[in-house]
């Protein structure tokens, strides 16, 4: 009878899973978990299940419970992470250039990396790394100038949200352009303000897309 009763629990599906690596780690991947966790998930698996493996029987249903238990919700902050830099640094805007002359950061053009907060056993895990591209306008010396803003590593890594911030201009080499950069450079400090708002709010709010 006891292999009767083993047969039946191995049809009962929602009990226990048999898992080959290869797609508990496809599996995992899917769901954006981080490769350290998921290794140390399977290990753990691996552990629990191991005697059971060996001895041809299913987890008991004790067993499945307690899986249950192990808690993990991630939200991805990509898109919001998005928005805010945009709405933060959009609209930056030199102050006092001559002749009515004017220079701002007008767009963000680019946003590529990735933004998540996962909850693990109640503690609040937040990790980024995103590199942005924003463009700036204006007019100098009555000529039109533009380049670009870049901030290629808005990291965790980062200590203090102390992020590293490129200024360029489309001719480099011309007047106009050379002195719409000084303008703009004279507002670094705001846009360094502007980050260390998204700094604190990408860790202390649980953002809404």
């Amino acid at each position: 009878s006891s292999s009767t009763h083993s047969m039946a629990e191995k049809n009962d599906k929602t009990s226990s899973v048999f898992v080959s690596k290869t797609a508990f780690d496809e599996a995992a991947k899917e769901c954006s978990l981080e490769p350290a966790v998921a290794e140390q998930l399977w290990a753990k698996l691996a552990n629990t299940s191991s005697q059971r493996i060996i001895g041809g029987a299913t987890a008991p249903r004790q067993d499945a419970a307690n899986v249950n238990q192990w808690h993990w919700s991630e939200q991805d902050l990509a898109g919001w992470a998005k928005k805010r830099l945009t709405a933060l640094l959009v609209g930056i805007e030199a102050k006092g250039v001559p002749d009515k002359g004017w220079v701002r950061v007008t767009k963000l053009e680019t946003c590529t990396g990735d933004a998540s907060v996962s909850n693990r056993k109640g503690k609040r895990i937040v990790a980024f790394e995103l590199n942005v591209k924003c463009k700036w306008e204006g007019q100098v010396d009555y000529d039109d100038v533009s380049g670009e803003l870049l901030l290629p590593y808005i990291s965790e890594d980062v200590s203090d949200g102390k992020y590293e911030v490129k200024l360029t201009a489309k001719e480099p080499k011309d007047a106009s352009h050379k002195a719409a950069l000084k303008h703009l450079e004279k507002q670094l400090p705001l846009l360094h303000e502007r980050l260390a708002t998204f700094n604190k709010e990408i860790y202390d709010e649980t953002p809404k897309e």
